[in-house]
């Protein structure tokens, strides 16, 4: 079986098992809490970000500020327990210093019961061009665009989308995807269980893949390569020097 088949496997199998799910469902109903805030932002900015089950996308632009959008959202067939349920899930957005710092979490009260609906956090992150950034992130999708910057990223189960990024890179993903577009710095990637795709890669990139696939496009004039890999599907001529 193809690593791509599998994860989707993955994937499909925890939808089907995440409370509230039901293959019988005809409809879902959907209730969602928007926020939105803004913090001023410092010469060397930087954000944090620790989702689980979020999506998170930031982006550059010409303020000096930070703006944060957060979407709170719960899907269930029954709109009274998918309201119920968002109740639960809460999250926090604050400063300290140069960092604003963000992360969503779900509070039980005592002897509650868990949440039966499908829970879900979005942020929506405009930054500063230079301000750096660090993530970690689960079940999820990551995309970061447009930045100047030190990033370090951390990640289970997520699809992972990088472009147009200058700047000291470090990725460290677990069953997933990785694609990476027009990254002009150093990049540092750790990969176990994830498809990786480099594609316009310039300056240094070392990657340490195991256990997924592997797919470089990118002019080796204009890129140290540092590659090491086990058990890992090479894609579309992608050569790997032996060590």
């Amino acid at each position: 079986m193809k690593f791509k088949q599998l994860l989707f496997s993955l994937i499909l199998l925890y939808a089907l098992l995440a409370p509230g799910s039901s293959l019988l469902a005809q409809t879902l109903q959907v209730v969602t809490k928007t926020v939105e805030k803004t913090f001023a932002a410092d010469r060397y900015p930087k954000v944090r970000v620790w989702g689980e089950r979020s999506d998170i996308e930031i982006t550059p632009w010409n303020r000096n500020e930070i703006k944060a959008i957060v979407e709170l959202t719960a899907k269930h067939p029954d709109r009274h327990t998918a309201e119920k349920d968002l109740e639960t899930l809460h999250y926090t957005a604050d400063n300290s210093g140069r960092t604003v710092s963000l992360h969503n979490f779900v509070v039980l009260t005592k002897n509650g019961a868990k949440p039966q609906s499908n829970l879900k956090a979005r942020f929506t992150l405009f930054v500063p061009a230079n301000c750096a950034v660090e993530i970690q992130n689960s079940f999820g999708k990551t995309t970061v665009k447009g930045l100047q910057t030190v990033m370090q990223l951390q990640t289970e189960f997520c699809t992972i989308e990088l472009s147009d990024l200058r700047g000291n890179i470090t990725a460290r993903t677990q069953f997933g995807a990785l694609k990476a577009d027009n990254l002009s710095g150093t990049l540092s990637v750790v990969a176990e269980r994830t498809d990786l795709l480099l594609q316009q890669i310039k300056g240094e990139c070392r990657v340490r893949a195991q256990h997924g696939s592997l797919d470089i496009q990118t002019d080796k004039s204009q890129v140290k390569l540092d590659v090491e890999t086990k058990n890992t599907e090479l894609r579309n001529g992608t050569t790997v020097a032996k060590h």
